[in-house]
């Protein structure tokens, strides 16, 4: 039977898997997963900031209490979508194996919302142009800040002094700050001050905690946010991500889907479309920390 050009709306087990697989493109995702609790409905975070005291009570004397408070964080959503061109004979030889399509768009629709997940979360950038996300708020701007120096030793204490009063479980590292940390050895041997981090520069720790290193910490493929950003670092709990809707998929065998200013059917081709929504929401961004090179220099 050949292929439909309704929407299908994938099931819940394969939307999951294609979340399990963003962490494979997203320095968030591998550091934090995804918040599956409240499914695809829910779109408020809820933030308790515990402040209690023991109190100690005196025989016969009465008990205090304290009052605590519940706030919540509105979850900002958005959209990925990606269409791809294929040769329209590709369309046939699916129907032998209809699995290779699915697992074709888990694999294509994970990598895009790896990178679009950093993108929106760290710069509010689309990730495909570069350009400002109106009504987002970047945390790259919101994050403790921290200049770097020369030292780059140095830097990562700063990195950690400025978020010392929160759970320090991740630090996500440019490929560029990557490669510097890689390099340095000490004075006396000769090796390697971070050993941990190869030649391929996809370490899976630094310094005890877990690292990512990817080129979305800096910005999108075609625009490097400045001062550039070397690294996050801190509770990458505080950042809280989840599936808001369905992912749809659909194959479409006429027109110009993708604005190419090429019909599809003139060309001999169809197109896949995947589509997904994504919610997120920093509890506070104060327990991140954010390392950017020097306006004047840049690095």
């Amino acid at each position: 039977m050949a292929l439909q050009t309704t929407n299908v709306t994938l099931p819940t087990s394969v939307a999951l898997a294609i979340v399990e697989k963003a962490k494979d493109t997203s320095t968030i995702a591998a550091l934090f997963p995804a918040d599956t609790i409240n499914g695809f409905l829910d779109d408020k975070y809820n933030v308790f900031t515990g402040a209690a005291e023991a109190d100690v009570v005196a025989e016969g004397a009465k008990k205090s209490g304290y009052e605590q408070t519940v706030t919540h964080v509105e979850g900002k959503r958005f959209t990925v979508q990606v269409t791809i061109r294929v040769s329209k004979q590709l369309q046939w030889a699916d129907e032998a194996d209809q699995l290779k399509i699915l697992d074709a768009i888990q694999a294509d629709q994970a990598n895009a919302i790896g990178r679009a997940l950093d993108i929106v979360v760290y710069h509010a950038l689309n990730p495909k142009t570069g350009t400002a996300l109106d009504g987002y708020t970047a945390l790259d701007t919101t994050a403790a800040q921290v200049t770097a120096g020369k030292d780059e030793i140095a830097n990562i204490d700063a990195l950690a002094a400025a978020v010392q009063d929160w759970d320090i479980n991740g630090i996500a590292l440019s490929r560029t700050w990557a490669a510097k940390l890689r390099t340095l050895r000490t004075s006396t041997t000769g090796s390697r001050l971070y050993p941990e981090i190869p030649l391929s520069l996809q370490a899976g720790s630094l310094d005890g905690i877990p690292a990512v290193v990817s080129n979305t910490v800096k910005g999108t493929k075609t625009k490097a946010v400045a001062p550039e950003v070397m690294a996050f670092l801190g509770d990458f709990s505080t950042i809280k991500w989840r599936l808001a809707c369905p992912i749809t998929a659909e194959v479409i065998p006429y027109g110009d889907p993708d604005n190419t200013g090429v019909d599809l059917a003139g060309s001999n081709q169809i197109a896949y479309r995947t589509e997904a929504v994504f919610s997120y929401a920093v509890l506070n961004p104060k327990a991140i920390a954010v390392l950017k090179a020097a306006a004047s220099t840049g690095r």
